[in-house]
C-alpha cells in the first residue's frame, strides 16, 4: 500500500502544483528568477540598442492576470513591459500571454501525468528536453528579434521540477508496467493452450489476467463460440457479456446474447441445449451446436432413449446419425441402467463390421446427454412398410431377409444377440435396396459376466417365448423375432395381437399363430414353411443358426422367384 501511495501522490503533487500556478493571480518575484537570467541572455545577444540598454521589465500585478486577458482583447492592447522608449522601440508582452502561459502549463500537466507512463524513459527524456529547449528559444529568441517579452519562465521550471518529480514515479511504474505485460502475454498463451485443449472454464479464468487487446478479445469471442456449440448457452451468454463490458461492442456479440437471452426459456423448457439450437434465430454466420467432434444439422427422430440427429464429421465431411441419451429426462435410479444399455450398444455394435450392419463410429459423453455416432444410413425404417397399402413385393421382402439373417449371423458368431430385431430396426434404402440393422441398445454379448436371467428387455410383439419369461437366451431369439418381422412384412400385421401385454404373453407363450397363407393366400408356401419353422415355440425345433435361415430364404427365393442373390 505505501507503494501504491508513493506512485499515486507524486502524480497528484503535479496536478495540484500545476493548478496552483494557473489560479495565482499574478507571477510573485520568487518565481521569475529564470526570467531575469533569460533577459540578461537575450540581451547580450540581441543587436538591438534599446533592448540592450533596457532593464529587466517588472510587471506589478495591481490586478489579477485574467483581468489583463479581458481588458486587453476589449482593447487589443499589449501591456507595456518597460516604459523606456528609446528610439520608439517599446519592449511590451502581448496581452493574451498569461492565458497561454496557462493553458501551455494544463497541457504539459497532461503530459507529465500521463504522456509519461505510455512512453520509455529514454523517449520521455529526449521528449522533455526538447520541449525545454522550444520554450527556452521562443523566450529569448522573441525579445532578442521581435523587442517582445514573453516571459515563460513559469512554465519552463514547472516543466523541469514535474519531471525530476516524476521520474521517482516512472521508473517503478514501467517495471510494474513490464511486470503486468508479461503476464498478460502469459495468461493469454495459457488461455489459448485450454481454448486448443477445449478446456473452455480454465480459458476464460486466464483472461480475467489480460488486458482487453484485440487478440485476447478474439480469444474470448473464439471461446463463446465454442461454448455455444457446446450447448453451454448461460457460460456464452455470460463470456459475451464480459466482452461488451470491455469494449461495448464487438463483431456480433450484441446480436448473439440477445438471442440467446430470447431462446433461453427453451432450454428450461426442453431440458436439453439442443432443442434450445434448433429454435434460436441466431445470426446468419452462427455455429452449428456439436456433440464431440460432431456438428449437428437436423433432427433425424425419436427413439426410446432419445432424439436421434444427423451430424457431420467436418474433419472428413462424412455424414452420421448421432444417437442421443438425454440424461435430464430420467431419474437417477432408472438413468444408471439406461446408460448402461446405451453404451452396450456401442459396445456390441463397435464389435461389427458387415455390410448389413450400421456402422458405429465414435461414443462419447457430456455434461446432460450420452451419444453414439454411427453410419446414416439414406431411407427409412422397415415399418413404413408394414402397412397393408404400402406392402413391399414379396420377392424384395425374402432379399431383405436375407441380408438380416446374414448380418445377424455374422453378429452371433462373434457372441452378439440383438434381442430387439423389429421393422423399426431395420434401416432399409430403396435405390440400393440394401437393409442394415441398427439399435443394439439391449444387445446381450454373450460372453459378458454381467449378463443376467430375470431381465425382460425388448419389444414384446417381436420377443420369443424364453425372452418373455426373462430366461437367458441364445441366437435362436432373434431368428424368432426376425421370422415375426418377415411374417409382418409380407401381410402388414404381426401372429399374435392383444390390447394388454399379459394377454399378449398369453397368446406368444400358449397359441398358435394364425397360419400367414390364412392372411394373404397368395404368398407361396415357402413362406409358410419359414415362418413356422421360426415361430416354434421351442428353440430346439427352429433354425438353430442365422446362415440355415437364410439358405432356406435363398432356396425359396431361386424355386418361387427365380431369383439368385450373392
Amino acid at each position: 500500500m505505501g507503494r501504491l501511495w508513493r506512485f499515486y501522490s507524486i502524480r497528484t503533487l503535479v496536478l495540484i502544483f500545476a493548478c496552483l500556478l494557473i489560479m495565482l493571480p499574478g507571477r510573485p518575484a520568487s518565481v521569475q528568477f529564470l526570467d531575469q537570467q533569460l533577459f540578461s541572455s537575450a540581451q547580450s545577444l540581441s543587436p538591438v540598442v534599446p533592448v540592450r540598454n533596457a532593464s529587466y521589465p517588472i510587471i506589478v500585478n495591481e490586478q489579477p492576470w485574467w483581468a489583463g486577458v479581458i481588458k486587453g482583447f476589449e482593447q487589443r492592447e499589449s501591456v507595456v513591459a518597460n516604459s523606456a522608449v528609446t528610439n520608439k522601440t517599446v519592449i511590451s508582452t502581448p496581452f493574451w500571454l498569461p492565458l497561454v502561459e496557462r493553458v501551455g502549463i494544463l497541457l504539459l500537466c497532461g503530459y507529465l501525468v500521463w504522456g509519461l507512463a505510455r512512453m520509455g524513459l529514454a523517449a520521455g527524456f529526449w521528449l522533455t528536453l526538447l520541449l525545454l529547449a522550444v520554450l527556452t528559444v521562443t523566450e529569448v529568441g522573441m525579445l532578442t528579434l521581435q523587442g517582445q517579452w514573453w516571459p515563460l519562465g513559469s512554465a519552463i521550471q514547472f516543466l523541469g521540477l514535474g519531471y525530476l518529480l516524476m521520474l521517482f514515479w516512472l521508473r517503478p511504474h514501467q517495471e510494474i508496467q513490464i511486470l503486468q505485460q508479461n503476464q498478460h502475454d502469459l495468461a493469454l498463451k495459457l488461455a489459448g493452450q485450454y481454448y486448443r485443449q477445449q478446456r473452455l472454464d480454465q480459458a476464460m479464468d486466464s483472461l480475467e489476467f489480460c488486458y482487453a487487446t484485440d487478440e485476447a478479445l478474439d480469444l474470448c469471442y473464439s471461446i463463446a463460440i465454442e461454448q455455444e456449440k457446446k450447448r453451454q448457452y448461460d457460460a456464452a451468454m455470460r463470456t459475451y457479456e464480459a466482452i461488451l463490458e470491455q469494449t461495448g461492442a464487438f463483431r456480433d456479440v450484441k446480436e448473439r446474447l440477445h438471442n440467446l437471452k430470447a431462446a433461453s426459456n427453451v432450454l428450461t423448457q426442453h431440458g436439453t441445449g439442443l432443442a434450445m439450437a434448433k429454435t434460436m434465430a441466431l445470426p446468419e454466420a452462427s455455429v452449428k451446436p456439436v456433440l464431440g467432434r460432431y456438428e449437428i444439422q437436423q433432427e433425424l427422430g425419436r427413439g426410446a432413449m432419445g432424439i436421434v440427429y444427423l451430424g457431420k464429421d467436418p474433419k472428413i465431411a462424412r455424414l452420421v446419425a448421432i444417437k442421443t441419451l438425454n440424461y435430464q429426462q430420467y431419474d437417477e435410479r432408472e438413468l444408471e441402467d439406461l446408460r448402461e444399455r446405451f453404451f452396450r450398444e456401442a459396445e456390441a455394435a463397435g464389435r461389427l463390421s458387415h455390410p448389413n450392419i450400421v456402422t458405429v463410429y465414435d461414443v462419447g459423453e457430456e455434461a446432460d446427454l450420452a451419444y453414439i455416432a454411427m453410419d446414416y444410413v439414406q431411407g427409412s425404417p422397415l415399418d413404413r412398410f408394414c402397412r397393408a397399402d404400402e406392402l413391399l413385393p414379396v420377392p424384395r421382402v425374402y432379399e431383405l431377409m436375407v441380408q438380416v439373417a446374414d448380418a445377424l449371423q455374422y453378429a452371433h458368431e462373434r457372441n452378439v444377440i440383438h434381442r430387439d430385431i423389429k421393422p423399426s430396426n431395420l434401416l432399409y434404402n430403396p435405390e440400393t435396396g440394401q437393409v442394415k440393422v441398427s439399435d443394439f441398445g439391449i444387445a446381450r454379448i454373450s460372453d459378458d459376466s454381467k449378463t443376467r436371467t430375470g431381465l425382460v428387455l425388448g419389444s414384446p410383439l417381436y420377443m420369443s417365448p424364453e425372452q418373455l419369461k426373462g430366461k437367458a437366451i441364445k441366437a435362436t431369439a432373434d431368428l424368432y423375432s426376425l421370422s415375426v418381422t418377415f411374417y409382418q412384412l409380407l401381410t402388414g400385421a404381426t401372429p399374435f395381437k392383444a390390447d394388454t401385454l399379459p394377454e399378449l404373453s398369453i397368446q406368444i407363450l400358449n397359441k398358435k399363430h394364425k397360419s400367414v397363407r390364412e392372411v394373404r393366400s397368395d404368398l407361396p408356401a415357402s413362406a409358410v414353411r419359414i415362418i413356422n419353422k421360426g415361430l416354434q415355440k421351442d428353440p430346439a425345433k427352429r433354425f438353430q443358426s442365422a446362415d440355415e435361415m437364410s439358405k432356406a430364404i435363398r432356396k425359396a427365393l431361386v424355386s418361387d422367384f427365380g431369383k439368385e442373390m450373392a
